[in-house]
């Protein structure tokens, strides 16, 4: 396994019977739309994939009992990748503010 690849790449099949590649993995719905729109806003497809513990009418699907696997279309897993990490690295802070304030002249 190289370096840039830090977890075996997951497969699964969508609605749509293609092959959808998992970027990221949430603990809900809610947690998943964070990096899901921030694909999208770049152009990139995303299905959004919803396990539960169980088969019942309610089944359970929060923490480790379920989860939500964030995945798109092979064309656009680097690319996905690559972002997902970018919005990983803290944004830069300001510069650090001078001693002294500014004079007017």
């Amino acid at each position: 396994m190289s370096e840039e690849q830090k977890f075996p790449i997951k497969k699964r099949r969508g609605p749509d019977q293609k092959i959808w590649y998992v970027v990221a993995h949430a603990v809900d719905m809610t947690t998943a739309s964070i990096p899901a729109g921030l694909l999208r806003s770049a152009g990139i497809p995303v299905f959004l994939f919803r396990e539960a513990a169980g088969q019942s009418a309610l089944p359970l699907s929060v923490g480790l009992l379920g989860g939500v696997d964030v995945a798109v279309p092979e064309a656009f897993y680097a690319e996905a990748l690559a972002l997902l990490e970018a919005d990983d690295e803290p944004l830069d802070e300001l510069p650090p503010q001078a001693s002294e304030p500014p004079q007017d002249d």
